[in-house]
């Protein structure tokens, strides 16, 4: 992530003697509308609980804890942060406390314990690496919402880069080394968003015209604006400003449990012998209990219906709080494909916090390398291949059909398995579950018929 220049002290001071901000009114794109035009949040923000991603010097927080919200910040610039500590002062006999902290976004176990009602960013995406990053913190703020909450977030518009016409379908980095933004394309947003579950209820384009000639008095139109004499914009930015926007918003939801993506949920109804996994409805012919290290499992067979001919829960867990770890990374001790490796994870993803309770509860995970399109080439990463010592009874109960070890989280495949265990984060009251899953792949798993024999050559 590029974090360079906000960690220089000048930056951030060059910026504030530019920018001047509203403590009143949620801002958005830069000397464009904001809240009280765009009317974007339409959820009640008394005793709310908000975040800010990337909050800067906190007059985003600010305004929303004048409509009562609980405001809770991160930034990755101490120096911003210290500006927002300063302009939240005033404040401290009329408003809620305001929460800050300085972390990089990608770690999103910041105020553990804590579900959004609203989750802003403006600006501060564009500082990610690359578009996969951008989907891990999707999915990982999409947890941390509750249901029916709202993230909104801009970034600079895929139109405004001089390559733009190569960008209709692929992101890009823009600028330096140091001073490199990510702009992205509408797939790869939409996408991203799409796969982690979000419903997407706005997109709004945002432009400025002739931004050079503003004066000060016209420029405060905005809650984005330059102070006195500080207009940054330079004359042969108008041309382009004039022709396509410079900001896009994205307003998305979590959907509530009355939503759709409710329907692509795993769930069990043992009392009418029924399962639903990935929104088809599943009826259990026969179940089998078994015992491994002194617990016991249970295996189902399921009515033939595709594929997926049989479950077995092997593990099951609820993230409560003194599961977290106060450290950064986890040195793993992983058994790959029969050699021992050793793995350097975050402390608090669902890799790390996972592979600790497998071994508490005397299940001994075997992890093997997969290969998967990436953000730029091919990569590897790790899946669970077996669990021992539970692996030779689900064998034998399955003996004829293809074994695999899928994760559910919150009962779903965490955006439809594309993200690793390693670059989700945990959350507090996350539900983990692990699956065998019994399959029935090619023609040695189905019945044959008469005809099939005689027709079967290969």
């Amino acid at each position: 992530m590029s974090s360079q220049h906000w960690d220089e002290k000048s930056f951030c001071e060059d910026y504030s003697s530019t920018w001047e901000i509203s403590e009143d009114e949620v801002h958005y794109g830069w000397l464009a509308p904001g809240e009280r035009q765009l009317n974007l949040i339409d959820i009640d923000l008394v005793n709310a609980n908000v975040l800010d991603i990337g909050c800067g010097m906190g007059e985003n927080l600010i305004a929303l804890a004048h409509k009562g919200a609980n405001a809770h910040g991160i930034d990755i610039s101490s120096h911003m942060l210290e500006v927002a500590r300063k302009k939240l002062a005033p404040y401290h006999d009329s408003l809620t406390p305001v929460h800050l902290k300085q972390q990089d976004m990608r770690k999103t176990d910041f105020f553990p314990g804590i579900s959004f009602d609203l989750i802003l960013s403006a600006y501060s995406l564009e500082y990610l690496s690359n578009p996969g990053e951008l989907k891990e913190l999707f999915y990982n703020l999409f947890k941390r919402l509750k249901p029916g909450g709202i993230f909104i977030f801009c970034f600079s518009h895929q139109l405004q880069h001089y390559r733009h016409n190569m960008l209709a379908n692929h992101s890009s980095k823009t600028g330096d080394d140091q001073f490199s933004t990510l702009i992205y394309s509408f797939r790869d947003v939409v996408s991203a968003l799409s796969e982690v579950g979000f419903l997407i209820e706005r997109v709004v384009e945002q432009g400025t015209q002739n931004p050079s000639q503003l004066s000060y008095e016209e420029a405060r139109q905005f809650p984005y604006h330059f102070h006195p004499d500080k207009n940054p914009c330079h004359p042969q930015f108008d041309k382009q400003s004039n022709q396509v926007p410079h900001t896009v918003i994205y307003k998305v939801r979590k959907l509530d449990s009355h939503g759709l993506k409710q329907d692509q949920q795993l769930t069990f109804n043992y009392r009418n012998n029924q399962i639903r996994i990935w929104g088809q409805n599943r009826t259990i012919d026969e179940s089998f209990d078994f015992a491994a290290q002194g617990r016991t499992y249970c295996a189902h067979k399921l009515a033939r219906y595709d594929n997926v001919v049989g479950l077995c829960e092997a593990f099951s867990l609820e993230v409560q709080s003194q599961h977290l770890q106060p450290f950064d990374e986890a040195e793993l001790k992983l058994d790959l494909d029969g050699s021992v490796h050793h793995r350097s994870v975050p402390a608090n993803s669902i890799q790390a916090l996972l592979h600790s309770q497998l071994l508490q509860e005397g299940l001994n995970p075997c992890y093997s390398r997969s290969t998967f399109i990436g953000n730029q080439e091919m990569e590897t990463g790790l899946y669970i291949k077996r669990l021992d010592p539970i692996y030779g009874q689900i064998g034998r109960l399955f003996p004829d059909q293809q074994l695999g070890i899928l994760v559910f989280i919150n009962g779903e495949e965490p955006a439809h398995g594309t993200i690793g265990l390693e670059d989700i984060t945990a959350t507090v009251g996350d539900r983990i579950q692990v699956f065998y899953i019994a399959t029935r792949w090619g023609k040695a798993w189905r019945p044959k018929s008469r005809t099939d024999e005689q027709l079967d050559l290969f």
